[in-house]
């Protein structure tokens, strides 16, 4: 009897011993530091400067001025110095210059999260953003202003993001890969501004791959290819999958954006099939099986061939 208690005891120690400590009541639980809200203000603090207000700013910057009253954000009544900091130190030293660069918010001369913190101290509560810090672009040091023209268009430059021709020519001056496939024989309609690069993908981040703007790829094809949707009740698994299994998103020198043409696309799961003679089929598959994606017409022998007669 002694005994089993003795072990009894030993065994509550041991655990006591091991027991993680609660926090305390009351104790706030921490948060995650990607949850953070973070502090922007920093990057347009200019030490030392006071504000010199727009009227200041445009007696030097006259055309950059007269055309930024034309642009979005002056009609939100957003001031110069809400974007490039203080302007007295600027005003004082003279302008613009190698020696004086710390005394103005200049985009071109800041690294990417200096120049894109001052962005943030507006749009870090924008629901489009809301993926930024786990995207490619902000990974690889892409700064806003990259693409996107804050003052009207002035000094040659032109708003990136103006219209979808535009928008897609922004895109496709770095992503030369893309840009090539979008001048195939055949592809989707990128070129022709017919659609967006930003219609399946989303430049500030996506929650899935590539910035896709939805969860997978095939939720992404099938919001505009709905009719290959389904469900069948004989479903073709590479359907299924991916659509990348057989398609080429942004060009193919190929017809239906396959990306080898048939029937050697087919072969390359169906390796045995032949026309009776041994002999591997020389025409397209989608000859005859026309419904390929799917179909609820089962064949004679059991499951479907994907014939929809």
């Amino acid at each position: 009897m002694l005994r089993r208690a003795w072990l009894l005891a030993s065994l509550f120690s041991v655990s006591l011993w091991f027991t993680p400590a609660l926090p305390a009541k009351g104790t706030p639980k921490p948060v995650p530091s990607h949850q953070k809200a973070q502090d922007f203000s920093k990057f347009l603090a200019i030490p030392g400067a006071e504000t010199a207000g727009a009227e200041q700013c445009s007696q030097c910057h006259a055309d950059l001025s007269r055309t930024y009253r034309r642009s979005p954000y002056s009609m939100q009544d957003v001031a110069c110095e809400q974007c490039h900091g203080a302007g007295s130190l600027h005003v004082a030293s003279g302008g613009y210059s190698a020696d004086s660069k710390d005394k103005i918010i200049s985009f071109r001369d800041r690294s990417a999260e200096q120049a894109n913190g001052v962005c943030l101290s507006c749009h870090a509560k924008s629901d489009h953003v809301r993926n930024w810090f786990s995207s490619a672009h902000q990974t690889q040091g892409i700064k806003c202003s990259d693409c996107h023209t804050i003052h009207a268009q002035g000094h040659g430059e032109q708003r990136a993001v103006e219209s979808r021709r535009q928008a897609n020519d922004n895109c496709l001056r770095c992503h030369r890969k893309q840009n090539a496939e979008a001048n195939l024989p055949y592809h989707h309609p990128i070129r022709e501004a017919k659609i967006a690069c930003s219609d399946c993908h989303d430049p500030h981040g996506g929650s899935a791959g590539n910035n896709l703007q939805m969860s997978n790829t095939n939720d992404l094809c099938l919001s505009c290819h709905a009719e290959y949707q389904g469900p069948f009740t004989f479903q073709h698994v590479p359907v299924t999958e991916s659509c990348l299994k057989c398609h080429s998103s942004h060009g193919s020198p190929n017809q239906n954006l396959l990306t080898i043409s048939q029937p050697a696309l087919c072969l390359q799961c169906h390796s045995a099939h032949h026309n009776g003679s041994s002999l591997p089929l020389v025409d397209r598959c989608t000859n005859c099986h026309n419904a390929i994606h799917g179909s609820d017409i089962p064949s004679a022998t059991g499951g479907s061939k994907f014939i929809d007669k």
